[in-house]
């Protein structure tokens, strides 16, 4: 991949869409590229992650097996950003994360993450819209579930 295409990739993911080319091409400069097969394990229940990533392109699947045997997961497609919410909160994981598809991310190290959110107002209220918007979706999923039992 050239920085051109890991550019123009990054202008398609909404958290990213705000921002002005001289910070899309440092971000793709200051981040790690990454790849992971499909069925590989990228972040295990419980962990405190140290970076977050952007999906680029695949497929991964965040799950967790419950003591009745139980295994809840749900996708994430290409756009999506994994590991913010345990980073925000300083917290660990709260399930396993597997590509289910060869993926191939983005890693933005903590220290990089922080400061895009301390030198890039657009990033933070990109990321402020994010959140919001999957804390939106939660609530109604939630809901829903709890009106049809």
């Amino acid at each position: 991949m050239t920085l051109e295409s890991d550019i123009d990739r990054l202008k398609s993911i909404p958290l990213f869409r705000s921002l002005p080319a001289s910070r899309l091409k440092l971000l793709a400069l200051m981040g790690e590229r990454r790849h992971f097969p499909a069925g590989s394990v990228i972040s295990e229940d419980g962990q405190k992650p140290q970076e977050v990533y952007c999906v680029l392109e695949g497929e991964i699947e965040l799950s967790h097996a419950h003591a009745d045997s139980q295994q809840r997961s749900f996708r994430l497609a290409t756009g999506s950003i994994i590991g913010d919410v345990p980073l925000l909160c300083n917290e660990t994981t709260v399930g396993r994360i597997s590509a289910k598809t060869d993926v191939s991310m983005l890693r933005l190290p903590r220290e990089l993450f922080f400061e895009l959110l301390d030198s890039i107002p657009e990033f933070s209220v990109g990321l402020s819209r994010d959140l919001a918007s999957r804390l939106y979706r939660l609530a109604g999923t939630v809901l829903r579930d709890e009106k049809a039992q």
